[in-house]
């Protein structure tokens, strides 16, 4: 992705992030032996993926501005997080290579011989049950830290029931579709939200004001689909759901692949 030519280095930025957080996701399936390992790597890619966090941002915020009011949003800010995101490529390209390949390397290491594979389920439904746990406190009302973390979780749900789909694609695809779809609506109530903070720093004008009140209303609307879709998303017990991912793994057990 990195050595990928593209005019768009903001979608350049965007789909690395994505490559990390998939990363971060299938790493927490990693059995208890490689627990430490796991998190070092996790850890790089997290930083790997925040190195890139602030021109993502930028590129948002003009972004949502553009379609909500393309007269209020600052001529120029388009372009200039283009830029900001083609000089952050230009500058971090190399040593986020190296990170990379060392952690690359470090993982070439690892052995799973003596896994049975249960681990996988085990760890699924980890993830699983935070995510029902965070959900506790209803979407409509969770304050925005709280839905951070609990699309962090969303996220790593997604990618883990994506990477399983093979083992039931006519449950777990939809699975995977309805979390991708609950991941991008809290997202975008987080956009939103970072939207409305940019404004409220400015003077509001009148048409300031108006402009705020409908990032309310869309913030609204999205976090009662985001509620909805949970709902229907997390409804099962991890037990139920621990027991049939590992029905269908003893079924369709996973390819192991050798890096030696």
């Amino acid at each position: 992705m990195l050595d990928r030519h593209d005019d768009d280095p903001g979608r350049q930025i965007h789909e690395f992030r994505r490559l990390m957080k998939a990363w971060r996701a299938l790493l927490k399936l990693a059995p208890i032996g490689l627990a430490e390992e796991g998190k070092a790597i996790r850890a790089c890619a997290g930083r790997l993926r925040r190195g890139f966090g602030g021109a993502r941002d930028s590129a948002v915020i003009a972004k949502v501005l553009g379609k909500l009011c393309p007269d209020r949003a600052p001529k120029g800010d388009a372009e200039a997080a283009m830029a900001a995101a083609a000089v952050l490529m230009r500058d971090q390209g190399d040593a986020v290579r190296t990170e990379l390949q060392r952690s690359s390397a470090a993982m070439a290491g690892w052995s799973l011989a003596d896994e049975t594979g249960e681990f996988l389920a085990q760890a699924f439904r980890r993830s699983y049950r935070r995510a029902r746990r965070q959900a506790r406190e209803n979407p409509r009302c969770m304050s925005v830290e709280h839905l951070h973390d609990w699309r962090t979780t969303v996220v790593d749900l997604s990618y883990q029931l994506s990477f399983f789909a093979w083992a039931c694609p006519a449950r777990l695809r939809r699975q995977a579709g309805m979390a991708e779809r609950l991941r991008s609506g809290v997202g975008k109530v987080i956009d939103l939200d970072m939207v409305r903070t940019h404004l409220a720093e400015e003077a509001l004008t009148s048409g300031g004001k108006r402009l705020a009140h409908e990032i309310e209303r869309k913030e609204a609307r999205k976090r009662r689909r985001a509620a909805k879709l949970a709902d229907r998303l997390l409804a099962r017990r991890p037990r139920r759901e621990h027991a049939d991912l590992a029905m269908a793994l003893a079924r369709h057990p996973p390819r192991r692949v050798s890096f030696a």
